[in-house]
């Protein structure tokens, strides 16, 4: 079957489950629209389902996932001409919403459970995604190497991430009161089911309110402001690519939307130069170049 063909050959290719769904529904709404196998299109059916996403104002980033879709599929067949009437969707990137570090204090400061202190510290302290927070289990905490271990991130990668002081010691005691087996952060309805996304999202939004930060925000707002922190820190863009688990450091060049004020800060190279003799000119004919 077409669809298990394609399953199998990105299995291969080592891309995450995420992804897969995401591909084999925008093969299927294609079929859908056009009530046809994709292998009976024409580059002109591709042209035209683009256009009615278009009109459809379907945003940049749904566009860019259908044409990776088509692109993938029509690869293994050896028809990437299918896609030659559509440029690449451009997305845009939008300036990402940042918490100040005395936002991240007093948010972190208006968690009233200790599960509450412990997931929001965890990402912002570690910059994971919520993804890799659900399925951390409680072995893939390392105290004695100050690494929390990321089994597979987006992309299907692991990687190490950073484990503060602080949140080890919010860890341990979390260990102690609840004791999980498996899961580190575990549903109400068993200690074997990770705790749901909905959840911590809820709580995320409640404790906002509390700590009345009016602008936008979701939980992915704290791995923003975790890159965003380390950049004005000084610290390369490089490692910071390597702590959030990006394969390309593009995705990492949107934390260089520093503040104005920022920049501001920032010391001129002309400071470092000595001995340079800046006069006041004394009378008119010293302004301006000479050009005789």
């Amino acid at each position: 079957m077409l669809k298990d063909k394609m399953v199998s050959d990105m299995i291969v290719h080592g891309y995450a489950k995420k992804t897969i769904r995401s591909y084999t529904m925008c093969m299927s709404r294609l079929a859908r629209y056009f009530q046809k196998s994709p292998l009976d299109l024409q580059p002109i059916d591709i042209y035209n389902f683009f256009l009615n996403l278009r009109h459809s104002k379907k945003a940049d980033s749904s566009l860019v996932i259908f044409y990776s879709a088509f692109l993938f599929f029509y690869s293994i067949l050896n028809r990437k001409d299918m896609l030659e009437l559509v440029p690449f969707p451009k997305r845009k990137r939008k300036v990402v919403a940042v918490f100040s570090q005395t936002e991240v204090k007093n948010f972190l400061g208006n968690c009233n459970s200790v599960c509450e202190k412990n997931i929001f510290t965890l990402l912002y302290s570690s910059g994971i995604r919520i993804g890799e927070v659900l399925n951390l289990q409680v072995n893939d905490i390392d105290f004695e190497r100050k690494a929390i271990y990321i089994r597979s991130g987006k992309g299907g990668h692991g990687r190490y991430a950073i484990l503060a002081d602080k949140t080890s010691s919010l860890l341990k005691q979390y260990l102690e009161i609840y004791n999980p087996k498996s899961y580190l952060f575990f549903s109400q309805k068993g200690k074997n089911i990770p705790i749901s996304p909905r959840t911590i999202q809820a709580a995320f939004q409640k404790i906002r309110n509390l700590s009345k930060i009016q602008k936008y925000a979701t939980v992915h707002t704290l791995r923003h402001s975790f890159a965003t922190h380390l950049l004005e820190d000084g610290y390369s863009l490089v490692y910071i690519q390597k702590l959030l688990g990006h394969a390309d450091i593009k995705s990492t060049m949107i934390y260089l939307h520093v503040s104005p004020d920022s920049l501001l800060q920032i010391t001129s190279p002309l400071e470092k130069i000595g001995n340079i003799r800046l006069g006041i000119f004394e009378n008119q004919n010293q302004y301006g170049f000479q050009f005789r």
